[in-house]
């Protein structure tokens, strides 16, 4: 069986299509990928919602780049999939029930694209009073894109203790660090605020998953439905206190209280104790193969066009 020519389209600044297989390994086991870049003599397009390196609220029908293959939709952002310019979608939306839809939280990829394995979140620390120790750090906010809600939450937990701003937001440390050393800032502080920068049900990114990772416990605001991923005794989220100031309160008191600041390190992380179905391997190899079967058919079908 000849190769599945597969190319990427439309993503982020800085993606390259072998970034693909290492957040999806599980399209090379079923079937074997040959990477292309162009989308008119491919068999399976993979587009996502950036033209000419900006984010668009309507992702682009792959078609009109002249692709005759099978098209995939896949988004880290919040843009909600559209089955009209696309045949198989991956992406945040809880709702969205249907054959061609897989939901796969954008942190799925991106905890296997910095090496951490694919059960890595079905762990506590084995030993919080140590991993507490291990803490010379207070909290971390590493984001982008200036949010006045988030911005104006870490400027008020700033006035209880200085807050590491390692990115470009608020950036207090004279330089921006990249993906290794946001890793490194959390393993060494308490906390991180992990704000999104927008909410949407089921739109939950790396953002609070990443503190997590290592073990550094998440300050959250965003998907309303977050519990649905994430157990809430891990996690402290906005929606849960009376306001901005009461959840600064809670923060300064797990600062001060080792042993409770230890039960959030100690907490189960994911509901049930299970890996969910959008991490989980076969999930996702039979969702791949029933795009690779269509991407194969439809090649089948109309061979002289390619």
């Amino acid at each position: 069986m000849s190769a599945l020519r597969v190319a990427c389209a439309d993503f982020w600044p800085g993606f390259e299509p072998a970034e693909l297989l290492r957040r999806f390994p599980e399209l090379a086991e079923v079937a074997e990928v040959e990477l292309g870049a162009e989308p008119a003599r491919a068999d399976l397009v993979v587009f996502s919602t950036f033209v000419d390196g900006r984010r668009v609220a309507r992702p682009r029908d792959p078609r009109s780049l002249g692709a005759r293959g099978t098209r995939l939709f896949y988004t880290a952002e919040n843009v909600r999939p559209d089955f009209a310019t696309s045949d198989f979608a991956l992406s945040f939306c809880r709702e969205l029930v249907d054959a061609r839809h897989l939901r796969v939280p954008n942190f799925v990829g991106t905890q296997r694209l910095h090496g951490y394995p694919g059960d890595a979140l079905l762990h506590s620390h084995p030993d919080p009073a140590a991993a507490r120790r291990a803490k010379t750090r207070f909290c971390a906010y590493v984001q982008g894109n200036r949010v006045s809600l988030r911005e104006d939450f870490v400027r008020r937990l700033a006035r209880y203790k200085p807050v590491d701003c390692a990115g470009p937001s608020l950036n207090n440390t004279g330089s921006v660090i990249d993906r290794r050393g946001k890793y490194a800032l959390y393993r060494a502080c308490k906390f991180a605020v992990t704000f999104e920068n927008e909410a949407a049900v089921g739109y939950t990114t790396e953002k609070l998953p990443d503190a997590l990772l290592e073990h550094c416990v998440p300050i959250y605001w965003g998907d309303p439905t977050v519990r649905l991923d994430f157990d809430p005794a891990c996690f402290l989220h906005l929606r849960d206190f009376p306001s901005a100031d009461a959840l600064v309160e809670r923060i300064a008191e797990l600062d001060q209280d080792d042993a409770a600041y230890e039960r959030l390190l100690g907490a189960r992380r994911l509901p049930g104790g299970v890996l969910p179905p959008h991490a989980d391997p076969a999930v996702l190899r039979g969702f791949f193969a029933r795009v690779a079967e269509a991407a194969r058919r439809a090649r089948r079908v109309a061979p002289a066009a390619r």
